[in-house]
């Protein structure tokens, strides 16, 4: 457990790291499987911008709505709380926010998109539950187990205490859902699909996931925070699959226009190439005709030689 090292006079979070990285990963993820999408890499980008940045305020909204005693008690510690504290549940909703909002600005199907960065987010969720690892945050509950870990001093786990690593096994619960939903996102299925199928998968292992976990995130009644959410995400995704299944969701990535947005770009490169070729061409003086040669004179008009 590393929470944070120390580079160039700097103290530098790991979970920070692992963030970047996950992003990184989701970004490079996004780029090699826009072959099997009809989106322009201004699309693409566009609306991943626009997802990153409502998904962090959720994240930030959904953390303070579970400290709402904390903060009405001390509303410092909203202050306090800028640059820690994020709930998943949170991004996630915000992060679809903004995709919906891309896709009403451009008229794209809303699930076409949701389709294409699914798995980018779920790659980069991998990456985020590693650096809760080095953190020691979501950590589970105590238990002596081959897999279990004790956290040292300084982590925000209870140290010296065998704690089974709900982190981690998360991640890799992730990492194996990221490469099922890219098979799914490349058999071309109606919109939706490999939106249903993360939130039935996902929200099913948040709820069970939940029970293993010891630390503070908030109770909705008997349940914390995020498995009442998984209640209703879970039945999202059902929702998904039967209207799938009926044919009310029916379109497909063949439905889509062909990115037009680079074509131009080529086609204007080519006649400009051909135009340059064209007056080279025609410059190039033609050769001239070699000019006639005298024919010889007749013998008897050759000049006498002197005898």
């Amino acid at each position: 457990m590393l929470p944070s090292f120390q580079a160039f006079g700097l103290t530098i979070p790991m979970y920070g790291v692992m963030s970047a990285c996950g992003m990184l990963a989701a970004f490079i993820l996004i780029g090699v499987t826009r072959k099997h999408t009809r989106f322009s890499e201004d699309q693409a980008l566009s609306a991943a911008l626009w997802a990153i940045i409502l998904g962090f305020l959720g994240a930030k909204v959904l953390y303070w709505v579970t400290e709402l005693k904390q903060i009405v008690a001390d509303p410092a510690y909203l202050l306090h709380t800028l640059r820690e504290g994020f709930v998943f549940y949170g991004a996630l909703i915000g992060g679809l926010g903004g995709v919906a909002i891309y896709a009403l600005r451009k008229k794209l199907p809303f699930f076409s998109l949701t389709d294409y960065f699914i798995p980018g987010l779920v790659l980069g969720h991998a990456f985020g539950r590693i650096g809760c690892f080095f953190a020691g945050c979501c950590y589970g509950v105590a238990c002596e187990s081959p897999i279990s870990i004790t956290f040292p001093e300084g982590a925000v786990a209870p140290a010296g205490v065998a704690l089974l690593p709900t982190q981690l096994m998360e991640s890799a619960f992730l990492f194996i859902l990221c490469v099922v939903l890219v098979l799914m996102l490349k058999k071309k299925k109606p919109f939706g699909n490999v939106t249903a199928w993360y939130m039935v998968l996902y929200g099913a292992w948040r709820f069970g996931i939940e029970f293993f976990r010891n630390d503070e995130r908030g109770f909705v009644g008997a349940l914390s925070t995020s498995q009442f959410i998984s209640i209703f995400v879970v039945l999202g995704g059902i929702a998904l699959l039967v209207l799938i299944k009926l044919g009310v969701l029916k379109k497909t990535v063949l439905d889509l226009p062909m990115p037009v947005e680079e074509e131009p770009k080529k086609k204007k490169k080519t006649d400009g190439a051909a135009a340059q070729a064209a007056p080279a061409k025609a410059s190039e003086p033609e050769p001239e005709e070699p000019a006639a040669q005298p024919e010889d004179q007749p013998e008897e008009d050759k000049p006498e030689e002197n005898e």
